[in-house]
């Protein structure tokens, strides 16, 4: 019984790391797409609204094409360098049972004044704009 019990924690432990992967850009758009928000400034920072659901159940800036009622937005990666930040969401199932399908905001921390671009992807990655903001 012991042998069957680690078995099956193994398993979902397992599914649970390789079912985790980056979501390209084209995934993204077949789930509906993806925004930023206005940042919301608190005593520890800014948080930025990131806008998308990769269950495919609705349409941020396309209509979705795909439907993924197991995905969850697990986390953003982000990077900040100057005044652009490049952000991706890392997508997998999740086993909880509120619902994960939507990205949370990212603490972007204490910024300077000035005009930030968002995109999607690498630091290297200026193709997919998905927002912009100035911070007073």
């Amino acid at each position: 019984m012991g042998i069957l019990v680690f078995l099956l924690m193994a398993f979902f432990v397992s599914l649970y790391f390789f079912t985790r992967e980056i979501s390209d850009w084209e995934f993204i758009q077949k789930v509906g797409g993806i925004k930023t928000g206005v940042p919301l400034e608190t005593e520890d920072g800014f948080y930025l609204p990131v806008l998308c659901n990769v269950s495919g159940l609705d349409s941020i800036t396309t209509k979705p094409t795909l439907l993924n009622s197991a995905l969850s937005c697990l986390k953003t990666r982000f990077s900040i360098k100057g005044n652009t930040i490049h952000l991706k969401v890392v997508a997998g199932i999740s086993f909880s049972k509120r619902d994960n399908c939507h990205c949370k905001a990212i603490h972007i921390g204490h910024l300077k004044s000035g005009n930030y671009i968002v995109y999607y992807g690498g630091r290297s990655s200026f193709d997919h704009q998905i927002g912009k903001f100035t911070i007073p």
